[in-house]
């Protein structure tokens, strides 16, 4: 079973000032609580135990509130990237804690709903006996996110991170793209090639050229079709729309 997770949460949260320079984005709330609760949520429900959680300057306010996990039913564990260097970088932070198990990643800004989609994201990554199993969702615009080549059984046959519009074409599917959604399950081997990754635009080392490597190495990785819904709360828009579909949903759960 899939045990651990890493949860991206050292970004600056640039685009959601001045709400950032008070607190991370991830304590931002949608709905009652924090959006890193909604996530550590999702995970829990996935089976997930024990979550290193990877923060930035200026982030004390998440150590503060989540503690040591316990309140959730959760193992929580921090470590700082002191740098921004990259997806990449903040994933091999948790080299010694993952080990060589299969494990999630997540980022720290993401609204998942239903709960539940974990648990049968685990099991489709244990079903294709995957060595990364990717979450996607359909994309209009694909400049901001990394996006994948996939064929009829779900197996991806490249990505590339942040493509321009030209770039981007010969990845298209019919009208739109499918985006990796921020939330993926990969072996430890991942550890060994994003230590063989060179950086990528910006000079940062992006998770999605590791993950690229270790496809182009032979090993099968899988893409999982999200229906439910999702907004990763990094812009003011996606923000509201996920916070109006919790109050939604707690609206319904008290009907």
């Amino acid at each position: 079973m899939v045990k651990k997770a890493i949860v991206l949460a050292a970004g600056e949260g640039t685009r959601l000032k001045p709400i950032t320079d008070a607190i991370p984005k991830e304590m931002i709330r949608v709905g009652k609580k924090p959006a890193i609760e909604h996530v550590l949520e999702v995970l829990k429900a996935g089976g997930i135990e024990d979550v290193l959680i990877i923060v930035g300057w200026k982030k004390h306010a998440l150590v503060d509130y989540l503690g040591s996990g316990k309140r959730l039913g959760l193992k929580i564990y921090f470590r700082m990237q002191e740098e921004a260097k990259g997806t990449a970088h903040a994933v091999s932070l948790g080299d010694d804690f993952i080990g060589d198990d299969d494990f999630v990643v997540m980022y720290g800004d993401n609204y998942i709903t239903p709960y539940d989609t974990m648990k049968h994201i685990v099991d489709f990554h244990k079903r294709n006996n995957s060595r990364a199993t990717l979450v996607l969702n359909p994309v209009e615009d694909p400049r901001r996110f990394g996006v994948v080549k996939m064929d009829e059984d779900n197996q991806i046959h490249g990505m590339i991170e942040k493509p321009t519009w030209e770039e981007a074409e010969p990845y298209r599917v019919n009208d739109h793209w499918l985006n990796i959604a921020g939330l993926m399950v990969l072996n430890g081997e991942i550890f060994e090639y994003i230590r063989k990754t060179t950086p990528g635009k910006k000079g940062e080392l992006w998770l999605t050229d590791s993950i690229e490597l270790m496809r182009k190495d032979g090993n099968a990785m899988y893409g999982y079709i999200f229906t439910g819904k999702r907004f990763d709360i990094g812009t003011f828009e996606s923000l509201r729309e996920a916070d109006k579909l919790e109050m939604e949903r707690i609206a319904e759960e008290e009907e």
